[in-house]
């Protein structure tokens, strides 16, 4: 028929959502549970409760890491605010949280509730001001000596070595001579064991000096007490912020601060290490929410919820869903957010809690996800607290905030243990006819997917960007169907309940061009 054309849906890898949806002409606006790989469009991986006789962990995890000891044998360690665990390679649990362990919270407390300020001060409903530091949610901190898993907790503030070799029958028991006070802790490649803030043991925790680092000799984490003779030390980071903990990247110590960066350079006697400011205004969220992936370090900022990086320099990182990211992200709760890198799809992960977090389930609800290969970003609904990358076990295994935990990137179901169940969709920008100056009329959908028959397509169409969405189907997309809608922009939304894999290509319409009214 004269007039009629056919127009690509193509839309370029990854979301847009910063300004309006009309800004993200051929673009993709919305997503959950999506990922673009290697140019195609699919769902992520879903997830299976892990082992077959699984018990959850007591409290909310907050950090998870893998190991394989000396044996061969397999191991994930776990920390809630009040509790440490082991489980083995068949996902067996056992509490080896050490005696006289102190508890700390499992929520934030941002200090700016009721009884936070004097009574009678401010207008009812506003918001206080800034008067305090918040208090962030308890997170442990994990590195291994060896085939013994060691951590620590700020609320605690002691070093603790749990000996694997003892097995399960044993609790983890305090790092002899170690400091006190403390926040974080990591090992460097030289064998040596690090601890953030704090003091030396024949201090008060009381007086720890939240910029100072201890370091112990190396190959042996019970003396920290510098001598001629040893490597042991410590050093102050000049800084306006407190330390949050260190990371190894680059062959180096990256050392983050509430709003800096720094470096840690192993130079060997008499100074041990050397130390360089590497960035201003860039500090994280937390520790949990910087991750390591290709020799770079990636995390969520404090500043502006901005996002940053380090490759030898500190940058902040263009983000096409920063917008989204800042109106959701939970200020007040941001220290609970947890970074994940998903090797098996080049992919940084950061699930954090939203504003839109229930007072049934106050806790980490959301992600944004980077792929660092092909620069592009997404975002979702699915909630975790707890991560492990692939590498020891088969597939990485994350845990909800009931203590779950979860296989992910296998299958494609998308259920929790208390059933709440996820559905994969994407939804794009507009496109339009032209300059849009034209009013268009669909008539056919050729559609261009996997799985046919798996997926179904909703288009919304407004006359004006400021209009609300008309609804149109859902169309199967199983062979070419015949629509009828109207408009001059057109968005396309495609989900599919099936859980078999699924990407969606370029499908086509048919339209026909109706004039200027």
């Amino acid at each position: 028929m004269a007039g009629q054309q056919y127009v690509n849906l193509q839309f370029k890898p990854g979301l847009f959502k910063n300004g309006t949806v009309y800004q993200a002409q051929g673009r993709w606006y919305d997503a959950d549970l999506m990922r673009w790989s290697n140019g195609a469009i699919g769902p992520v991986g879903g997830w299976r409760t892990w082992g077959y006789e699984t018990t959850a962990v007591t409290g909310v995890p907050r950090t998870a890491i893998p190991w394989q000891d000396n044996s061969a044998n397999r191991w994930v360690g776990v920390g809630t605010p009040s509790k440490l665990y082991v489980y083995d390679d068949a996902a067996s649990i056992a509490d080896i949280t050490p005696a006289g362990f102190v508890a700390g919270r499992t929520d934030a407390d941002p200090n700016d509730g009721y009884g936070d300020w004097k009574y009678g001060r401010s207008t009812y409903g506003d918001p206080r001001p800034d008067l305090g530091v918040p208090l962030p949610a308890t997170i442990w901190s994990f590195a291994m000596w060896g085939e013994n898993l060691t951590g620590c907790t700020p609320t605690d503030g002691k070093l603790y070595e749990w000996d694997t070799s003892a097995g399960t029958g044993t609790v983890a028991a305090p790092v002899t001579n170690s400091p006190i006070g403390i926040i974080a802790t990591l090992i460097t490649p030289q064998r040596i064991q690090m601890c953030f803030g704090g003091v030396p043991s024949t201090g008060v925790a009381a007086d720890a000096n939240p910029r100072e680092i201890f370091w112990s000799d190396r190959a042996d984490n019970t003396d920290w007490t510098a001598s001629s003779t040893n490597l042991a030390g410590d050093h102050i980071v000049v800084s306006d912020g407190e330390l949050l903990g260190g990371i190894n990247v680059r062959g180096q110590v990256l050392i983050l601060t509430t709003t800096s960066a720094h470096t840690a350079d192993y130079v060997g006697l008499p100074y041990v290490f050397q130390f360089n400011d590497v960035g201003d205004d860039c500090g994280p969220v937390s520790m949990n929410a910087v991750v390591i992936a290709k020799n770079t370090a990636y995390w969520l900022g404090r500043s502006g919820n901005n996002f940053f990086m380090y490759d030898g320099w500190t940058k902040a990182m263009p983000c096409d869903v920063q917008e989204h990211v800042d109106s959701t992200l939970q200020d007040s709760q941001a220290s609970k957010t947890v970074g994940w890198h998903n090797s098996l799809y080049n992919e940084v992960v950061w699930f954090y809690q939203s504003t839109s977090a229930t007072e049934e389930d106050p806790d980490v609800d959301s992600y944004v996800s980077y792929n660092y290969l092909e620069n592009h970003w997404a975002v979702g609904s699915v909630g975790r607290t707890a991560t492990t990358s692939r590498g020891i076990f088969a597939f990485p295994i994350l845990f909800d905030s009931s203590g779950n935990p979860y296989e992910h990137e296998v299958g494609g179901t998308y259920v929790d243990v208390d059933t709440t169940t996820y559905t994969p969709y994407v939804e794009s920008g507009p496109i339009q006819i032209g300059a849009g100056n034209e009013v268009l009329t669909a008539t056919s959908l050729i559609p261009d997917v996997s799985a046919l028959g798996d997926i179904t397509s909703t288009f919304y169409t407004r006359m004006y960007p400021t209009d609300s969405d008309t609804a149109h189907g859902p169309y199967p997309m199983a062979a070419p169907t015949s629509v009828r809608f109207t408009g001059r922009t057109v968005r396309m939304r495609c989900t599919s309940d099936s859980a078999n894999n699924w990407n969606v290509g370029v499908p086509r319409l048919q339209l026909q061009p109706n004039g200027r009214r």
